[in-house]
């Protein structure tokens, strides 16, 4: 908490694109570095997070309750117990990424890749400071009733999400119009999803080398319909 932290959080609460778009042409005086504001924002959202709700014990209990093949439920906890561990870390390792598909999509808008590592830092930060006022809490409320928490949170986190990214680049580009963002924002989000399919089909090709070189048979990892 040092000096300037809040100063920026107050700053990006009251106009986070215009907070990214002061601070990349100079207005810097009284701010927390951006690129560590990430790392202890988020530090925040994983401590409470993992003392508040202890998700590991939830998603442990999700999987169990949908019958997967235990190699896919070993799986699939490790993987989230790893993320809710290492959340910080993961979020600060996916700024310089996220910014190289933010420059592609706004690329002849004027800001260079460097100055999209400083935007796609604040746009992290007012991700997660309205998580932490608005999704943890309701992860908090319905941390007893499983399928609740499964559904609610994740409607509202996606909300968020989506009105975040669409309220930051619209008051980041403020001389632009909102029609013209939102098809920028679309754009980026076509980026992204063929990105993740691509990392979809790695992960599956490198789960079935993986699961042959072991000796466990691919087909465990897929239920069997039914």
């Amino acid at each position: 908490m040092n000096k300037g932290f809040l100063y920026s959080i107050k700053k990006i609460l009251r106009g986070p694109g215009k907070t990214a778009r002061e601070f990349v042409e100079g207005n810097r005086v009284n701010h927390y570095k951006p690129i560590l504001l990430v790392f202890v924002v988020a530090g925040i959202s994983a401590f409470l997070t993992n003392t508040l709700i202890h998700p590991d014990e939830i998603m442990a209990r999700f999987y169990k309750s949908q019958n997967l093949p235990e190699i896919q439920e070993k799986m699939n906890i490790i993987m989230f117990s790893f993320i809710y561990k290492y959340y910080a870390i993961i979020m600060l390792a996916s700024v310089p990424i996220m910014a190289f598909f933010t420059w592609l999509a706004f690329k002849k808008w004027g800001y260079n890749y460097y100055e999209n590592v400083v935007i796609t830092a604040y746009s992290l930060v007012f991700l997660q400071v309205l998580t932490i006022l608005i999704v943890i809490p309701l992860q908090y409320a319905f941390k007893d009733n499983l399928h609740l928490f499964m559904i609610i949170p994740t409607i509202i986190s996606m909300i968020i999400m989506i009105g975040t990214f669409i309220w930051f680049y619209i008051d980041l580009y403020n001389q632009k119009s909102a029609g013209d963002v939102i098809l920028r924002l679309l754009l980026l989000a076509a980026i992204l999803f063929i990105v993740y399919i691509l990392l979809i089909i790695i992960a599956i090709i490198v789960g079935v080398v993986y699961a042959m070189s072991t000796g466990i048979d691919p087909k465990t990892f897929f239920p069997a319909p039914k």
